[in-house]
This record gives C-alpha cells, structure tokens and sequence, in this order.
C-alpha cells in the first residue's frame, strides 16, 4: 500500500505543468528505491539566500562572495540567486550536502533535510550543519554568516530526472464470493 501511494504521488508530481518540483520525502524514497544516483540529478534553491559577516582588517582574502564597505566596516556577503543550479556532493546523517558554486566540496556546500512542512509531507529545506531548520547563523566555507531573509529554502529537481524510470503496474481484477 505505501509502494502505490508513492508511486501515485510520483505520477501527480510527474504530470504537474513546472518542470521543476519540490524534493520531498517521498519522491527521495523514489530515487533511492529506483537507484537513481543523486550525482547525476540537477537541483536547485527555490528561494534566494542572503549571507553576510563582517571582516576583521586582517582578513583580506576572501574567498566567496564579494566585500562592500558600509559604514567603514568591511562586510563579505554571498548571494545565492533564486532558480541556482545545484550539485550533490554527499550524503551524511540524513542531510544533503549541495554545492552551488564552481570547485565544489563539502566546505562550499549547504545541508539540506527532510522538514515537516505544509500538508504533512516532509521538504528537503535549508538546515544548519546541526540538522536545526530555525537557524541566524550559518556556516559557509569555514566561517560564521548571518543569515537575511529568513525565508525557507527548500531543494527542487527536473522532473526529467525521472524520465528513464520504469514503472511495472499490475490492476487486481477483485475476487468475488462463490
């Protein structure tokens, strides 16, 4: 029964008009149950991220992001674009761990894990390094940024991802007392 209901659900995900849908909990069942290998599906963010921290005067080189001078002070801030093309670098302690940006490793990436969301599904959503989806901080190549915009940011897929799947079904005709 569970195997039809995610089936059932993966068909109406499939059959809606966006090309692009949320990752869910269930269609994550359907990706590992289909062994579909997550390295080869493009992600992306469904809400821009804001990051900023502000630089001592010995900290010059910057690694991501940009510097702006706001008041004297030197302010590093990353910007992550709404619709940013994403890849998985890992999987560890039920996170996703998404690069979205060039020379990708675990220290350019950003956790994602399934939280409870609307209508009682679970969304793969921004999470802190510690799983906590109710977070300011966030730590992004090494350091500490405070996070603006405190909108949910949660992992979308092509459906394309899906095309190659292969669904075998079978209709029960009933059994009738003699």
């Amino acid at each position: 029964m569970k195997k039809l209901t995610i089936l059932i659900l993966g068909l109406f995900f499939l059959s809606a008009c966006s090309e692009k849908t949320q990752l869910t909990s269930s269609l994550m069942t359907l990706i590992k149950e289909n062994q579909l290998p997550l390295s080869k599906i493009q992600f992306y963010n469904d809400n821009a991220l804001f990051l900023e921290r502000e630089l001592n005067a010995s900290e010059a080189n910057i690694k991501s992001g940009k510097v702006v001078i706001e008041n004297g002070k030197s302010i590093n801030r990353v910007t992550l674009a709404q619709q940013t093309p994403g890849i998985f670098i890992k999987e560890q302690n039920n996170q996703l761990l998404i690069s979205f940006e060039a020379g990708a490793g675990e220290e350019k990436s950003l956790h994602f894990a399934p939280i409870l969301g609307e209508k009682g599904e679970y969304y793969y959503q921004l999470v802190d390094e510690a799983g906590n989806a109710t977070f300011s901080r966030l730590t992004y190549v090494g350091n500490k940024y405070l996070l603006y915009d405190k909108k949910k940011v949660r992992l979308q897929i092509m459906k394309s991802s899906f095309s190659g799947l292969k669904v075998n079904s079978k209709r029960m005709k009933g059994n009738r007392v003699q």
